[in-house]
């Protein structure tokens, strides 16, 4: 095994993100009302809650008039973009991407492209919600990041729809002729991305779409004028690969971070900055009937293997319609934030040393400089075995091991690239995923 180096084409403003390692996505809007119920009946297809306008009354759909008479009742008074922020922060997460346009086109802005937004629809709330989350984000030390559905707007009447391919509604949803989405591109979609950049300087913007055959919309012309129009406000704001890299000839290389399907979590490494994207539950939104929720052990699961294969993870809250976080979520995040209050330095600014998988968990590494670096092998599951035995990675030579969390001394021997490790016993009471730091000198070897 050989230490990989993530990047192989280092950009410096992807620093930020590579180091983060671990952010919040928060999916909220007018969705977040009906929360996956309309009329009384659990919306069909899926449970992403986000898509009612599509699914609920399923396979019809909400007309567009009835679902636009939410943002009449849109208003969130527990909405609180400080307390969410800190949630976010005490999780030992570094930054948050929020939806600041989902697929219904509503805007969670002030925004002079279209009155589809929270303070010009006659929202109650009125108050500039995208705002609010970004000055909370700065005053907390946290990276601010912008979604847009710049695909998919179910609101102006010539935005994409759902593919007929993967959307069996009845009747099926028209799609636009190129020149009709051509007008809500110039009129709807570039614009709002230009208020966004000028507003509230986002230093990520994570675009949506998942399908090749949304290239006909989303083609190569129209990525490079969204990109262009970026980069030409700020050069250092990352744009993911869900732009629609597949529409364009030179592919994942326009980009700065490849994002992973909903909820992918490969098993090998890139060498490229790149992220998942997870639910705690299996709505983005906030549903009302999904209590599907995963454990904490398993969230960290998630983000642990990704960190050990170069890559972040962004874990997903759904505020509640009132704008209060979910009492599961909340627990979750405060979990995850007890490990990281002791292990965050086996997270933050580590990269891969190895993609191969281990029988016993996994592996990050931080360097503390040109000749030192500390290897962490995070343990996973419960150990039977009083010896942890693997194959050291090329270019380490190990100095002294032991539990990061209690810094108990271990005892350790080498045989040429294999090392044994006497475990404690017991191994770390109560702990889902203990972790041994290895003090080590890099080498050429």
């Amino acid at each position: 095994m050989r230490i990989n180096r993530i990047q192989d084409q280092p950009i410096a403003r992807t620093d930020w993100f590579t180091d983060a390692r671990f952010g919040m996505f928060v999916h909220f809007g007018l969705y977040s009302i009906p929360a996956g119920v309309w009329r009384g009946q659990r919306m069909g297809r899926n449970k992403y809650a986000e898509w009612i306008q599509m699914q609920g009354d399923w396979p019809h759909g909400i007309p567009l008039n009835e679902y636009r008479l939410l943002a009449k009742q849109f208003n969130p008074t527990r909405f609180d973009a400080e307390a969410m922020v800190r949630e976010a922060k005490l999780a030992g997460m570094k930054y948050l991407v929020l939806t600041t346009k989902h697929h219904d086109g509503f805007a969670l802005w002030p925004s002079a492209v279209s009155d589809y937004n929270v303070v010009a629809a006659a929202s109650p709330f009125g108050r500039d919600i995208v705002g609010e989350v970004a000055a909370a984000c700065r005053h907390q030390g946290l990276v601010f990041c912008c979604y847009y559905s710049h695909w998919l707007d179910w609101e102006h009447p010539f935005g994409g729809r759902p593919h007929e391919s993967e959307f069996f509604s009845e009747p099926r949803w028209p799609q636009p002729s190129d020149d009709q989405f051509e007008i809500y591109w110039q009129e709807k979609c570039l614009p709002q991305v230009r208020e966004l950049m000028d507003r509230y300087q986002p230093s990520l913007f994570w675009f949506d779409t998942w399908a090749a055959n949304s290239s006909a919309q989303i083609n190569a012309r129209r990525i490079e004028q969204l990109i262009a129009l970026v980069r030409g406000k700020d050069d250092r704001c990352l744009i993911n690969s869900r732009i629609g890299t597949w529409g364009h000839p030179r592919g994942k290389q326009l980009v700065d971070v490849i994002s992973m399907m909903d909820n992918k979590f490969p098993k090998t490494g890139m060498h490229r900055p790149w992220e998942t994207s997870g639910t705690m539950n299996d709505s983005w939104g906030f549903h009302q009937l999904d209590f599907n929720f995963r454990s904490t052990r398993s969230l960290l699961g998630n983000l642990i293997g990704n960190v050990s294969r170069g890559g972040n993870y962004q874990l997903n809250i759904g505020p509640r319609g009132d704008g209060s976080l979910p009492p599961a979520s909340i627990r979750r995040l405060r979990e995850i934030g007890a490990w990281m209050a002791v292990h965050a330095e086996a997270i933050h600014a580590t990269d891969a040393c190895c993609f191969d998988e281990q029988t016993w968990g996994h592996m990050t590494l931080r360097r503390n400089g040109p000749t030192s670096a500390r290897l962490y092998l995070h343990l996973d599951g419960e150990r039977s075995e009083s010896v942890l035995r693997f194959q050291l990675p090329d270019g380490l030579n190990p100095g002294e091991a032991a539990m990061l969390e209690t810094q108990q001394p271990l005892i350790s021997r080498r045989a040429d690239r294999s090392i044994e490790i006497k475990l404690p016993d017991p191994l770390a009471a109560g702990d889902w995923i203990p972790v041994i730091a290895i003090d080590c000198q890099l080498t050429d070897d």
